[in-house]
């Protein structure tokens, strides 16, 4: 049980990791060229290519699947890439603890989702921690000297959107994995990432993006999006296996962490490495940002709980 939690807290840690990359990659690596679309493609074509063969050997070959689990798992990686792109769109615009605070919302839709596909019935408690993390959401992007207010309301209206889409993913990927193996599911999933960037790269403007990104930085986009997708595979890893040993409800809550350890992140990154990190530290910035995490934290745990 001390390990189960301990590992849920460090998956958070790794996923607070992967999200200063990602802004790295997208905000200062290269200015020159249309980051969100290179990244894009990355998180799509580069990322299956990388992570299936890791599937295809774990499932020792054997990725036989229904026909029906095949659909929703290629629906999961369409929506996947869909919200992938909207986050992109709010990192670009925003603090990273301020966007990853915002996946706290992902819970909260999946709720909704459930309360509309599946007819299930909303406790309080469920809606009071919702609403506290709504709240918490709205006061976060919320800028009291309105000098980047547009910018973070905008980052508001994409994040809303990319959690709204990931809580459909989470519910298509479930669908999925009900008539078959997860690691068959996990594979073809990686498979429909490669189909995505393949058909993402007809398009020229994203084609001659990427390309160009490749030949200005392709070594450092290429190995920070290795590093990243395998530090994103081992956190997906560790929270699978604490799903199995504790309740639902306090691993959720354990993974919620994230943007606390992005913030803090954020902090060190700032003070020892200025040169790889972006984040407003002024006493106000600070102040907000802490309250609205820990709000949003104690949402879900009254969400869960």
């Amino acid at each position: 049980m001390v390990l189960a939690v301990a590992l849920g807290i460090f998956a958070s840690f790794l996923w607070g990791i992967t999200n200063h990359i990602d802004k790295f990659m997208l905000v200062d690596l290269d200015k020159s060229t249309n980051n969100v679309n290179t990244l894009l493609v990355f998180s799509s074509l580069i990322a299956g290519l990388i992570i299936s063969p890791v599937w295809l050997i774990v499932s020792k070959f054997s990725i036989g699947i229904s026909i029906s689990s095949l659909i929703f798992v290629l629906l999961a990686a369409i929506i996947y890439i869909l919200a992938t792109y909207f986050y992109y769109k709010a990192l670009d615009k925003n603090d990273t603890s301020i966007v990853v605070m915002m996946f706290q919302m992902i819970p909260v839709f999946t709720f909704f989702l459930a309360l509309f596909f599946f007819d299930e019935k909303l406790s309080t408690s469920q809606l009071i921690g919702s609403l506290i993390i709504l709240l918490a959401t709205i006061f976060i992007s919320f800028d009291f000297e309105n000098k980047n207010s547009k910018n973070k309301w905008n980052a508001l209206m994409f994040m809303l959107i990319s959690t709204l889409l990931y809580a459909v993913y989470f519910l298509l990927f479930d669908f999925a994995i009900r008539n078959s193996s997860y690691i068959s599911c996990a594979f073809w999933y990686q498979v429909g990432f490669i189909l995505i960037g393949i058909i993402l790269m007809i398009k020229k403007k994203v084609r001659d993006s990427f390309l160009q990104a490749v030949k200005l930085n392709g070594k450092k986009y290429f190995g920070l999006n290795c590093i990243n997708e395998l530090i994103n595979l081992v956190a997906n890893l560790l929270v699978n296996y604490i799903n199995l040993v504790i309740p639902l409800a306090l691993a959720n809550i354990l993974t919620g962490f994230q943007g606390a350890f992005a913030f803090i992140l954020g902090i060190l990154g700032i003070k020892y490495l200025p040169k790889y990190f972006s984040e407003n530290l002024n006493k106000k910035d600070i102040i907000q940002k802490t309250v609205c995490i820990f709000a949003s934290i104690i949402g879900l745990f009254i969400m869960f709980v």
